[in-house]
């Protein structure tokens, strides 16, 4: 297919898919059931509660933000990481993908979930994140801070070990996470998004892992070429980056010095593994490159469960 072409699909493909910026749909629990934190004095004293989805509402910046908290059993004194998970256009009401098996190794693994919910009243023009180009793109980074200071008052937080996953449209808002707050967060793990270009301000003021899974047959998402944002939504956002190239920019602004990338048929897949190391702060930059995957979360990656390579590699680092 001729380049002009495929970016022509590709925006038609836009237009008509969640991903591309629909507003959030309504949270499925009933606003009026959230719960709000209770700050306790010194939350490293207790042991906590396995607790499950529990619907929990923040003030963030005089605005009533919502999102659903998962936190295992644990004895006095242990320090908990926090994984944000950021749902794709549209999916506001939906389970993030392997939702009960990220639970399930939370609970194994001793680390909090959070998956946050876009703000409802968001305009299609919008979307469900905010890219750091437009003029309120600081609102979601605020959630984003927000969540981790609340539930510091309430539960033993191990803030070296803050990180987020996304996917899709959450995924872009992973490099937003990446750009803006790697002074507090140390990696970042997600599939099927990108992010500018030539992003407005992306500051490596700390240091940030990366590892990005995409499928080379995805139609949302292109993996080979940078595409425009749609004309009047997520304006100023402008071009958006290939896949391969994205890679290549957190590699270049790591200064990582060593490169090895290898191939072999998985599942009747031929997955494309890049990893990037000698990098400074000790951090990688991984990528997946998956032939015959699309869009859909894959529930595997080289043979290993999606969730749990997501946490292996965002576990490895700390800030």
């Amino acid at each position: 297919m001729q380049p002009v072409a495929k970016a022509l699909l590709g925006c038609l493909l836009l237009l008509m898919l969640p991903l591309a910026g629909c507003t959030a749909a309504p949270v499925k629990e009933s606003v009026n059931d959230a719960e709000t934190l209770v700050e306790i004095e010194d939350p490293c004293m207790l042991a906590t509660q396995s607790s499950l989805q529990s619907l929990v509402s923040i003030q963030v910046d005089g605005e009533d933000r919502f999102f659903r908290l998962s936190v295992p059993s644990s004895t006095p004194g242990t320090k908990l990481p926090i994984v944000l998970a950021f749902h794709g256009g549209g999916d506001a009401e939906e389970d993030f993908p392997q939702q009960n098996q990220f639970d399930q190794l939370g609970e194994t693994e001793k680390f909090i979930m959070v998956y946050v919910i876009a703000d409802s009243d968001r305009t299609a023009a919008e979307g469900d994140w905010y890219l750091n180009s437009a003029a309120t793109s600081r609102e979601d980074n605020d959630f984003s801070e927000q969540i981790v200071d609340d539930l510091a008052q309430v539960f033993c937080i191990d803030e070296d070990r803050l990180y987020a996953t996304g996917y899709s449209l959450g995924s872009m808002f992973t490099y937003e996470i990446a750009c803006q707050l790697n002074q507090r967060f140390a990696a970042v793990a997600s599939f099927a998004g990108t992010m500018p270009v030539s992003p407005e301000s992306c500051d490596l003021l700390g240091r940030m892992a990366v590892l990005h899974i995409h499928g080379k047959l995805d139609y949302i998402i292109d993996y080979d070429e940078d595409w425009d944002w749609k004309d009047g939504e997520h304006e100023g956002v402008g071009t958006m980056s290939n896949i391969p190239g994205m890679i290549d920019y957190w590699a270049d602004k790591s200064n990582c010095q060593n490169e090895n990338t290898h191939s072999h048929l998985f599942g009747g897949d031929d997955v494309e593994h890049i990893v990037h190391t000698d990098c400074a702060g000790d951090v990688r930059i991984e990528h997946y490159g998956m032939e015959a995957q699309e869009h859909t979360w894959p529930n595997q990656v080289d043979g290993t469960d999606t969730y749990e390579l997501i946490w292996n590699f965002l576990s490895d680092f700390t800030n």
